[in-house]
């Protein structure tokens, strides 16, 4: 029976608008198997999106160079511009490389699996690294630009993720790098009917539209999402790099986008750590 990978989810739509991020650890759990239509039964109709974060040592040589052989998933100018920021892209399509089906069916490579119905909601910011306290890292906005820095506290990397099928049935995805910082603050906006206010609680995010990209993704295909381990004092570093005990630790964000009653996948299920394969 076809098989879910990963699970993508972090911001609602209705916490989107205050720029809040749940923390990685926090919603991990083991994929379910799907149903003859590929999808959980509890999903209603439409878009459904797949996540989950792939973690080895700073250098791995699976997911610092394996993974990304097939070559990049966009543009040239693109592809230029993200690797200038330290980060790189790629579809995996048919058949998953060995190393690849090694990692996701790994209990200790492959964890803070999610998955989200977008049949209400527009988008979503997926979160892949954090908190780091002091955060500090550079951005180059264009090739003809020059490097912003950035200084940060408590920071949080995260990708927003915001799908759409395409005509021929495929899911187009939209990605941008998100860094959450700081403290929560109440801030008083309008409701939603706009007659009155409310006060919401709101944590500052930093958005990078211009290192955004877009790939279609077929129900077989699996976008890559990551930094080179010589990606330091970049963005991609800020997103795809952890911590375990002092020592570095790489990370690549794989996902799936499918529509309900499509095959997503026909791996086993990916367990969150510390958590029992579902079988």
């Amino acid at each position: 029976m076809p098989r879910a990978v990963g699970a993508c989810a972090v911001l609602v739509l209705a916490v989107a608008a205050v720029g809040c991020f749940t923390p990685a650890g926090r919603r991990s759990e083991a994929l379910r198997p799907p149903t003859p239509a590929g999808l959980p039964p509890a999903l209603p109709d439409g878009l459904y999106v797949e996540s989950v974060l792939l973690e080895r040592p700073l250098g791995d040589p699976a997911l610092d160079r394996e993974l990304w052989e097939g070559g990049s998933a966009v543009p040239p100018h693109v592809r230029a511009l993200l690797a200038e920021n330290g980060l790189r892209v790629a579809v995996l399509g048919g058949t998953p490389p060995p190393a690849f089906r090694r990692l996701l069916e790994s209990g200790a490579d492959a964890h803070d699996g999610r998955g989200q119905s977008f049949a209400n909601r527009k988008d979503e910011v997926v979160p892949t690294a954090g908190p780091t306290d002091p955060c500090s890292f550079a951005v180059l906005p264009t090739l003809a630009g020059e490097r912003a820095r950035f200084d940060l506290r408590k920071a949080r990397g995260g990708v927003l993720v915001r799908p759409e099928r395409a005509a021929d049935g495929r899911v187009k995805v939209w990605c941008e790098p998100r860094v959450q910082h700081g403290e929560r603050a109440d801030e008083i906006r309008p409701t939603a009917d706009g007659t009155g206010f409310t006060v919401q609680g709101v944590v500052p995010v930093e958005r990078f539209p211009a290192l955004g990209f877009e790939v279609t993704l077929g129900p077989d295909d699996y976008l890559l999402i990551g930094s080179p381990a010589a990606g330091a004092d970049t963005l991609g570093s800020v997103l795809f790099t952890a911590d375990a005990g002092g020592r570095p630790r790489q990370r690549v964000l794989a996902v799936r986008a499918a529509w309900r009653g499509e095959k997503p996948s026909d791996l086993p299920p990916v367990r969150g750590r510390g958590e029992p394969t579902r079988r």
